[in-house]
């Protein structure tokens, strides 16, 4: 970055970190840390999601066919081989789905965060600066919150049953320091699924066994995730 020289009056449209560096308002430090946070961000995050669902679909049939039925259903006509990404908005199941995904495989299974402040929670005094770490993974995974925890179970989110604290999954954060791409990945991983149970039958790789995630940074699947795609 340093070897870029001296701004230049007309910086390419749309390059906007070439901007940045130009006219030199964001620290060398800044600019590394948000291409990080790009970089990992924007590339194995909905990746993963989408074959930890597919996954789950394949060994859940009866949902997966309820979900095709769904998406199907949603189809205007003439709206070609796939719904509208309004339309997708209001499918319940669609949305439950990747909710309960999430809740199993949070793409980031614990985050961290640094008061500015002192601040009083219950009876403890959390000092200003003290390095604060949840774990997604755990609190999502608690049966107090969350009955059979580790099943999948999207129809917890459907008002079946007694409702979960809503702070009690967090796979995008909460607050202004929430995940700033929540919405363009929940569109993408709606509109892959659409398309994908639309023309395919999703079934697991015969004889296989579970795969269990593991922690690199993100959440990721232990061994490849193996599956069948047959022609609806």
């Amino acid at each position: 970055m340093r070897k870029l020289g001296k701004p230049e009056e007309d910086v390419p449209s749309g390059h906007h970190l070439t901007h940045f560096l130009f006219r030199e308002k964001l620290s060398v430090q800044s600019i590394v840390g948000n291409v990080t946070e790009l970089l990992l961000a924007g590339v194995d995050t909905v990746s993963n999601t989408l074959s930890w669902t597919l996954y789950e679909l394949s060994r859940h049939p009866e949902i997966q066919s309820a979900l095709h039925s769904e998406i199907t259903a949603a189809m205007a006509p003439g709206s070609g081989a796939h719904p509208q990404a309004t339309a997708l908005s209001q499918l319940r199941l669609l949305k439950a789905v990747i909710k309960e995904v999430l809740r199993l495989y949070p793409v980031v299974p614990g985050n961290s965060r640094v008061p500015d402040r002192d601040i009083c929670l219950g009876d403890y005094i959390i000092p200003q600066n003290t390095l604060i770490s949840l774990c997604h993974y755990a609190t999502s995974r608690d049966p107090a919150q969350f009955p059979e925890p580790n099943s999948f179970n999207p129809a917890r989110w459907l008002g079946e049953g007694p409702a979960p604290h809503p702070f009690a999954s967090l796979p995008f954060g909460f607050g202004k320091r929430s995940c700033i791409g929540r919405r363009l990945a929940e569109l993408e991983l709606q509109m892959a699924l659409a398309q994908i149970l639309t023309h395919f039958e999703v079934l697991p790789e015969p004889g296989a066994l579970p795969v269990r995630p593991m922690t690199r940074t993100v959440l990721v699947p232990e061994r490849s995730i193996n599956l069948q795609f047959v022609d609806r």
